[in-house]
């Protein structure tokens, strides 16, 4: 398991066009597209999940609490239960007050390769006045919590990452 902690990173702002450069990890984006560095491919498939666990439900939608433990250790990300739901944890970042939503993992597959990475959304302003325009392509600041090469994952997570979920589900291959 290699830690990647620079990137190539385009970032999108509304009405301000996009700027271009080396982005890293532990830093907030807006917007980000990213691309490792020094990686080419022909084919990259990507599986997104929420950094969730039920423990009063098992499912393969779901995290168990015992894998979302595993993933908070190796990967060094908080966790607690919601105040709300009894038995449903979610990962948690606390530099900022406005990141109350749970992170995404995703697992890249990039010809032989696999990436793993983990990211917080938010949005920027409290009461951002936004439009619909703007509300459709959601939060706008992206924490980078880690980007591993190689990642250290347990076949259940693996399998959990790569299910299909719900009826509209398709499999990202660029």
């Amino acid at each position: 398991m290699k830690l990647i902690e620079s990137f190539y990173c385009v970032q999108s702002k509304i009405a301000e066009g996009d700027t271009e450069g080396l982005g890293s990890i532990k830093t907030e984006l807006i917007r980000p597209s990213i691309k490792i560095l020094d990686v080419e491919y022909s084919e990259k498939k990507t599986y997104t999940k929420n950094l969730v666990a039920k423990s009063s439900v098992a499912s393969d939608e779901y995290f168990t609490l015992d894998e979302l433990l595993f993933l908070s250790k190796t990967y060094g990300f908080e966790i607690e239960e919601d105040d709300n739901l009894k038995g449903y944890y979610k990962s948690v970042l606390k530099i900022h007050k406005l990141y109350d939503c749970p992170g995404y993992i995703t697992l890249m597959e990039l010809d032989d390769k696999e990436y793993l990475r983990i990211e917080f959304l938010r949005w920027q302003f409290d009461c951002q006045p936004r439009g619909a325009g703007e509300d459709m392509l959601g939060e706008d600041i992206t924490y980078i919590l880690g980007i591993w090469e190689s990642p250290l994952l347990t076949d259940e997570v693996v399998a959990k990452l790569k299910k299909p979920r719900g009826r509209y589900y398709k499999e990202i291959t660029i």
